[in-house]
């Protein structure tokens, strides 16, 4: 009898050890704990639409340009390495994610016609790394992130600025938030 009441008392004490250790911690804990994770999901978010973007400054006033720069941030999913065309649904579906902008139609190069796809123009491009430096929660809801971004052209020296780029969040969007402009400002600094 004595060994069934100590094993009895071992096993509570067991137990109230185990539900101690998964008891929750108060609300305010859980938000601190909760909240850096949060950020980094944000910050990594951003930086990932920031180093798959190619649309700057200007380049936002206009659909057809907005579209043939999005073509370069895709050019990993053609069809094979040879191919001079992308899937037009699949560039509709990315400016449509990242901006936030739906094309019914896309202009096409009419020479070099496909349909359903969009002729890639052959052409040199410049590269963006961004590292992000600063992000700010905007009063109605948006950010504007600012970011160190190394600029690589097809022909010359790569050479570094600043970029401010607003994103507003969007719960339709792949990414969770669109890119409503992206501005590169200051002086070549050549690297």
């Amino acid at each position: 009898m004595k060994k069934r009441l100590i094993l009895a008392a071992v096993l509570v004490s067991v137990l109230i050890v185990f539900a101690c250790a998964f008891v929750p911690a108060s609300a305010s804990e859980v938000e601190n704990q909760a909240a850096p994770v949060t950020v980094n999901v944000q910050r990594a978010r951003f930086l990932n639409m920031l180093n798959r973007n190619y649309v700057y400054n200007a380049d936002f006033e206009s659909t057809d340009i907005i579209a043939e720069n999005s073509v370069i941030a895709l050019l990993g999913y053609r069809e094979n390495d040879e191919s001079d065309y992308i899937d037009e649904s699949l560039l509709a579906g990315f400016i449509n994610d990242m901006y936030g902008i739906e094309l019914e139609s896309i202009n096409d190069n009419a020479a070099h016609h496909k349909d359903g796809f969009v002729y890639i123009a052959p052409c040199g491009f410049t590269g963006y790394s961004h590292e992000i430096t600063d992000i700010t929660r905007n009063e109605d809801g948006s950010f504007t992130v600012l970011s160190k971004v190394t600029v690589t052209p097809h022909d010359d020296a790569q050479y570094e600025r600043t970029a401010e780029t607003l994103f507003v969040k969007n719960e339709n969007s792949a990414f969770g938030y669109n890119i409503i402009y992206s501005n590169i400002k200051g002086e070549d600094n050549q690297i």
